[in-house]
């Protein structure tokens, strides 16, 4: 009995992963990589110790599409209350001393192909906001990438996605950044 609740319960998380497209088809590695980079990882030591100091959290939406954009900027509005998010200014790129996010970008921008707001997030509030943003997300694909100082192996390589992968544009990204203020 139990083997076949398991097999049935197997065939529906398979089924479900590929009715919500979490599971890509068909292509190969290359097309799940979606970039035309090519890193040369090579020449990092074995104990290259690459240092996270924060992240950011995109989230994407269809801007032509008016349920997207009124979806993401609910979602946008319930985070920012939620988490008492001021604005970044500007000032806060790469890094940055606490929360803060970005304007609604309403049109491609940077390496980012579509629609999209951002978060700064340090290290101390990443489980709350991610689990807030997992759990909340909806029909919005959403990027979480570290920032290292590598802000093309960051967003590129060493990214989490939610709901969909998208392409971004690697050209945008340089492959270094200035470390944080208190690391100088």
């Amino acid at each position: 009995m139990s083997s076949k609740f398991l097999f049935i319960t197997l065939i529906y998380i398979v089924s479900n992963l590929f009715s919500n497209a979490h599971v890509i088809q068909h292509g190969t590695l290359e097309d799940l990589l979606m970039t035309k980079d090519q890193f040369n990882l090579g020449n990092l030591p074995l104990n290259d110790n690459i240092t996270y100091y924060s992240y950011h959290i995109h989230v994407y939406f269809l801007q032509k599409n008016e349920n997207q954009t009124n979806e993401a900027t609910v979602l946008r509005n319930q985070f920012l209350q939620k988490f008492n998010v001021d604005s970044c200014n500007d000032d806060c790129e790469t890094w940055c001393p606490k929360i803060c996010h970005w304007d609604l970008n309403m049109a491609p921008i940077g390496p980012h192909p579509i629609g999209s707001w951002g978060i700064y997030l340090p290290l101390e509030q990443f489980i709350d906001a991610v689990n807030f943003i997992s759990i909340n997300h909806g029909n919005l694909t959403i990027l979480l990438h570290p920032n290292s100082g590598r802000p093309k192996i960051d967003h590129l390589l060493n990214a989490f996605w939610i709901k969909s992968i998208l392409p971004l544009d690697g050209d945008q990204l340089s492959d270094s950044a200035p470390p944080p203020p208190h690391e100088n």
